[in-house]
């Protein structure tokens, strides 16, 4: 083969090589924007399906699992758009939140404390209010969560976590929020803190849109 013949071809070679790798590129890019889309539209639809919901009452569970014991409370959780709810523990354990207060009795949280933007104790209340009000991405945004989506079983799951570190510890490093595949209806919160705890919150038996005492929230 003449020399001439041979440097076209060399050159014809590495011309296809580098559009192969162009396009795999290019394809690789378009399969991410369509995961991608796919995630956005599946947490429009939960936002939009449990956006709608006023008010509901459930039972409630929650199992605290640290390095070296796990315990678990039941009780009754009560919740009415935007800014009220109230998780009452059999125990004597409560949460209780409304526009401009949270009121705890649980974990390393006691005392009532006033909730203003930024604050610790609103990103707290936000995770539960935007958990029953399915705005997984709001609370991305809020707290710099990287938000991810994956269906298992009978759940859409959606994962917050953020590689931020915790100046005293507080706070969570990882958030997710389990709904229905079907209903596309809250099922679970869990949270993951810096002392590698995970705490659940599980509701069941939910009745949607029924009246609630205003005097619930009231402390």
């Amino acid at each position: 083969m003449k020399s001439g013949a041979r440097f076209l071809l060399y050159h014809f070679s590495v011309y296809s090589n580098a559009m192969k790798k162009v396009l795999i590129l290019i394809t690789a890019v378009l399969l991410s924007f369509t995961i991608q889309a796919q995630d956005m539209t599946l947490v429009n639809r939960i936002k939009a399906t449990n956006g709608a919901i006023k008010s509901f009452e459930a039972d409630l569970e929650n199992t605290l699992v640290k390095p070296k014991k796990t315990t678990t409370q039941h009780g009754t959780l009560y919740f009415v758009k935007p800014y009220e709810f109230a998780a009452l523990f059999t125990t004597g354990k409560f949460m209780i939140a409304n526009e401009h207060k949270i009121k705890m009795d649980i974990g390393i949280f006691h005392g009532s404390f006033k909730l203003k933007d930024g604050g610790k104790m609103q990103s707290l209340t936000n995770i539960f209010l935007y958990g029953f009000q399915g705005r997984a991405q709001d609370l991305a945004r809020e707290n710099d969560y990287i938000l991810s989506t994956k269906t298992e079983k009978n759940y859409h799951i959606l994962t917050m976590v953020t590689k931020k570190k915790s100046l005293l510890g507080i706070g969570y490093k990882e958030v997710v929020f389990k709904y229905h595949t079907d209903s596309l209806l809250l099922k679970e919160i869990v949270l993951y803190d810096y002392s590698g705890n995970k705490d659940t919150y599980t509701i069941s038996n939910v009745k949607y849109n029924v009246p609630v005492d205003s005097k619930t929230f009231q402390f």
